[in-house]
């Protein structure tokens, strides 16, 4: 079991800080232990986005020399869905691109800024506010440069078809 990972868990139970956006993460469960290396996460789409009143599941994968190296994350679409979010930011296999994760050449040293709430806190602002500068799909960031409004439409259009809708 790594500690740091324990720890980050028993604190995201305690300090209510994701619950506040509509966000939950924990461990997968493997008979009655828990995995600490593989996590499932929650998210609620935020209020002031395209993307509020749906639901959206990820993975986060850790190495074994976690904090050393960063998780990696990934979009799983809904049960009844297997095309992948409408979201510049997250690619179509599903791998999310936020500053605080990424693994390319513009961040060889990656040094942990964070934890997996800040990692987390990370893709609800990508929700909120896609980082065109920065894109897995970008087609999806010449739209939004284009024209945001249409970009909103065309997720709301795809949350509608493709997501798990909250019910009020």
């Amino acid at each position: 079991m790594n500690r740091i990972l324990k720890k980050e868990w028993d604190n995201i139970k305690t300090s209510g800080l994701l619950s506040e956006i509509g966000c939950s993460a924990a461990p997968k469960r493997v008979g009655k232990t828990r995995d600490y290396l593989h996590w499932n996460a929650i998210m609620r789409g935020p209020k002031n986005s395209p993307y509020n009143g749906y639901m959206f599941q990820f993975e986060i994968e850790f190495k074994k020399n976690y904090p050393n190296e960063p998780p990696k994350v990934t979009y799983k679409p809904s049960n009844f869905s297997t095309i992948p979010i409408y979201h510049m930011n997250i690619s179509s296999s599903g791998d999310v691109c936020v500053s605080s994760i990424k693994r390319d050449y513009s961040n060889p040293n990656w040094k942990p800024a964070g934890n997996i709430s800040e990692i987390l806190l990370s893709i609800f602002v990508i929700f909120c506010k896609p980082n065109p500068k920065s894109p897995y799909q970008r087609n999806l960031a010449e739209i939004y440069n284009k024209d945001q409004k249409e970009y909103e439409q065309n997720v709301k259009e795809y949350c509608a078809k493709n997501c798990i809708k909250i019910p009020e």
